[in-house]
């Protein structure tokens, strides 16, 4: 018995030692870099392709926390992610990060697929949202809008010069998905969200006679756009997963992903 019990030991030694050898070559027994991005509802279904497209040739686990642009610049703020994913520029009261544009992205008027509206005006669409008010000649008399931390809403109401908040009558929903599935069950409202989130179970108009495709954005015809921001810690220093992640979101490679998904590069 105490041979084999030294058998059963000098074996174990062994396979540690193995182990211990291969791991400093292969990673053995170690687990994958983690990185980790939050922010916009509207940036998060790029990143994750961005994401999954990295971690196909990358030892790393990228994982995307999609919230709102405010949130995530507060978590970059504080230290909780690795970098944050915003859908409008930063503003001055937002200290202690920086911001780079990652591309750009236009803001789509949905309506219902039976709905019979092609197109809209600045003029009416920003009436509904600050009164109320129904567009005129249309069936459209209600609108959904997103909640105060969300980026799309803080570029749609800038582009719009909503000044005073949104009447009591707007329905305001905290992700671009709850957007989508209230424009799809009602027949007689409007809402907004990003171009490169747009499906076909709802439908885009034109706003003042221009459609919102990535060559009327590129062309600025079209007058609803933002840009997509990445959002960093200032004076802060990525580790080197996070690095990598991000220099290759910034890359022209990239860029591939980011056209193929109907954004619009800046490279």
């Amino acid at each position: 018995m105490k041979k084999v019990g030294k058998i059963l030991a000098s074996a174990l030694c062994v396979a540690t030692l193995v182990c211990g050898t291969l791991g400093a070559m292969t990673g053995c027994g170690s687990k994958k870099e983690s990185i980790t991005v939050s922010g916009s509802s509207s940036v998060t279904p790029i990143m994750e392709k961005l994401a999954a497209e990295y971690e196909k040739t990358h030892d790393v686990r990228i994982t995307v926390n999609m919230s709102s642009s405010g949130a995530g610049i507060s978590d970059t703020q504080k230290g909780l992610n690795d970098f944050g994913m915003s859908s409008r520029e930063l503003k001055s009261s937002e200290t202690g990060v920086i911001g780079t544009t990652l591309c750009m992205d236009g803001i789509a008027l949905i309506v219902n697929k039976d709905c019979s509206v092609t197109d809209v005006s600045k003029t009416d669409v920003k009436a509904l949202y600050e009164s109320g008010t129904a567009i005129p000649d249309t069936t459209i008399t209600a609108a959904i809008g997103r909640d105060a931390s969300s980026g799309t809403r803080t570029a749609f109401d800038e582009l719009l010069k909503i000044e005073n908040g949104y009447a009591t009558s707007v329905a305001t929903l905290a992700e671009t998905g709850n957007v989508i599935e209230a424009i799809q069950g009602s027949t007689n409202s409007i809402g907004y969200i990003s171009y490169g989130s747009l499906k076909s179970t709802v439908k885009a108009v034109s706003l003042d006679g221009v459609a919102c495709t990535v060559e009327n954005i590129m062309n600025n015809t079209y007058a609803l756009q933002r840009p997509f921001v990445i959002v960093l810690k200032e004076n802060g220093t990525l580790s080197a997963a996070a690095q990598g992640f991000y220099d290759y979101i910034m890359s022209a490679e990239a860029q591939t992903v980011i056209t193929g998904a109907g954004y619009i590069s800046v490279k």
